[in-house]
């Protein structure tokens, strides 16, 4: 990745927060469980994201919802210069969450990911951007998903990929093929095996082939990052001149 062309920050809800500039991206990493419980998350959020905090059933999923939402909206609404509970959002099933274009014009670009007890929130301005976390954890199922879900090329590089180092070798390349996709705005209705990502920690994270969208291996550029001890998670951002 170009150098500056992302730029990774640990957020705090005290914290100034500027959009990146045009091409780039910025990357706000969130620690769910240290934040404060915040008389001010009423006014910043929704009245659905309350009562959709207020539906789950454990405290602590509660805790760490409300602890994502605002994040988000603080974040946003740093970069936006707009009061958090005035951000307009837009989703679909189908649809990757957005800025309502008619009222935040079309400049900024987020996109959110969480596992565990982190959340990371990627806004690209001018760009489109891709991000994913998960929180490693013991996978008996790590076969079944490989057969499942990556290319027979994925499977080869992950086989060699000594036995103590195979579930994180799997976690590093799921995230970049999920945040690839939620670049996209695909999801996983589109199948992950028809494209090949970087295995090898060691290697230069990108897309080596991109079978039903020749041109992709291009348009995106790909990094690692490391928010966090027993975390994998990556980042996707456009390149807007080698389009």
């Amino acid at each position: 990745m170009a150098p500056g062309m992302v730029s990774v920050h640990r957020w705090r809800p005290e914290d100034p927060v500027d959009a990146p500039r045009p091409g780039r991206a910025g990357v706000w990493i969130v620690a769910l469980d240290e934040m404060p419980s915040d008389e001010a998350a009423s006014a910043d959020l929704t009245p659905d994201e309350i009562a959709r905090a207020d539906r789950l059933r454990f405290e602590a999923d509660r805790h760490r919802f409300v602890a994502s939402r605002l994040a988000l909206r603080r974040i946003l609404g740093g970069c936006l210069k707009t009061a958090p509970r005035a951000i307009v959002l837009v989703a679909s099933p189908f649809v990757k969450p957005a800025l309502d274009p008619s009222v935040h014009g079309t400049d900024i670009r987020f996109n959110v990911a969480h596992s565990g007890a982190l959340a990371l929130v990627a806004v690209g301005r001018a760009v489109e951007v891709g991000i994913d976390v998960e929180r490693h954890r013991p996978m008996p199922e790590l076969d079944a998903l490989v057969s499942r879900f990556f290319s027979p090329r994925e499977r080869a590089a992950l086989a060699a990929v000594p036995a103590s180092r195979r579930a994180a070798a799997f976690f590093e390349c799921w995230t970049l093929k999920e945040a690839y996709l939620k670049a996209c705005g695909d999801g996983l209705h589109r199948p992950l095996d028809a494209f090949d990502v970087t295995v090898d920690a060691g290697s230069s994270p990108r897309l080596l082939e991109v079978r039903d969208r020749p041109g992709d291996e291009k348009r995106w550029t790909l990094a690692r990052l490391q928010p966090a001890p027993g975390y994998a998670a990556a980042v996707v951002i456009e390149e807007i001149m080698k389009r």
